[in-house]
């Protein structure tokens, strides 16, 4: 019999290479939102969080959609479901938002860098599952290595200037986006693992009903503000690409990776979109960054590193014992 926490096939531990790959993968196309959004700044930063949610959502339930209706038809998912999709709906309209007020690097960073350590809270409140001595260093690594990134821009040469007034308000809806993703992880996370007595969703059909709960009333936003897209005909492009490549491509890799890992340790993994997102806002935006945001840009990496070392180990660089198969969170 599966432990409680595990996925549902019996018997088999299953193998988290393919999990790590599928989170950097998505966290990938998550860096990328940032330098796409800042391409149609003429639009409000809801309404792009409202496009890009409410159309990738809808995109996922109809690609999938036995899988989703299995979930949708299962009584006892309701309660996760409504509040994993009223979660995802509250991320994609204050993570806009943190990134447009408070700048790509700093929004990300405290967005992405704060949901693993909401995760690991989450999971001890509620489960009453204590999170690895390895997670507590790997996180504190990430989010020391990452405020670091994002605090050591320099402004004053920054081509692209943000208003100061609105970075504090920026600053507090990256850490609502934080939260507010961290709950849709443990959400689906709950549903897609095994417990005593529950059998185990399926990942995309979890994933996808929640996407369809948030993408219901987005829609609706969609609609309200359709006049609005339709007077600047390019941003239509960017908002499509953002609803099928990050929003229902990365959410089907968030999917299948956690299945296979724990939602603190996927939200440690997925700190990989800030760094891309940093990346992309010195290229192409023009946020500059100073030589510490360079060291905390190496810390991410290293951290990141140190979680997916083979073992349970706080020290991984130690023989790993027999049954060590994988970071376990």
């Amino acid at each position: 019999m599966t432990k409680p926490g595990t996925t549902a096939d019996p018997g088999v531990e299953p193998r988290r290479g393919p999990a790590i790959a599928a989170i950097l993968f998505a966290s990938i196309f998550w860096g990328t939102t940032g330098l796409a959004a800042s391409t149609i700044s003429v639009v409000p930063a809801f309404v792009i969080g409202a496009s890009t949610m409410g159309l990738g959502g809808l995109l996922m339930a109809l690609t999938a959609p036995k899988k989703t209706w299995s979930v949708v038809a299962t009584r006892r998912a309701w309660p996760a479901v409504i509040v994993g999709g009223l979660s995802i709906m509250t991320y994609t309209l204050v993570f806009y938002a943190g990134m447009s007020w408070a700048g790509v690097a700093l929004g990300n960073v405290l967005a992405l860098g704060s949901a693993p350590v909401f995760a690991g809270i989450i999971e001890w409140i509620v489960d009453r599952r204590p999170v690895s001595p390895r997670w507590l260093v790997a996180t504190g690594i990430v989010i020391v290595g990452g405020w670091m990134l994002a605090t050591g821009r320099d402004l004053g040469t920054e081509s692209l200037a943000h208003d100061a007034q609105l970075v504090p308000l920026g600053i507090l809806m990256a850490l609502v986006a934080g939260f507010a993703y961290a709950l849709y992880t443990f959400m689906a996370n709950r549903l897609m693992t095994r417990r005593e007595g529950i059998e185990a969703l399926n990942f995309r059909g979890t994933i996808s009903a929640m996407q369809l709960v948030s993408a219901v009333p987005l829609l609706g936003v969609l609609i309200v503000m359709a006049p609005t897209i339709t007077s600047h005909a390019f941003v239509v492009p960017v908002l499509l690409y953002l609803a099928v490549f990050p929003t229902a491509v990365g959410h089907s890799l968030l999917a299948f990776s956690l299945g296979r890992l724990r939602a603190s340790v996927a939200g440690v993994y997925s700190l990989m979109e800030p760094v891309v997102a940093v990346i992309l806002a010195v290229v192409f935006i023009g946020e500059v960054i100073a030589p510490t945001g360079w060291v905390g840009f190496a810390m991410v990496l290293c951290g990141i590193a140190y979680l997916s070392a083979p073992g349970s180990s706080i020290r991984p660089w130690l023989k790993l014992r027999p049954n060590d198969e994988g970071p376990t969170g």
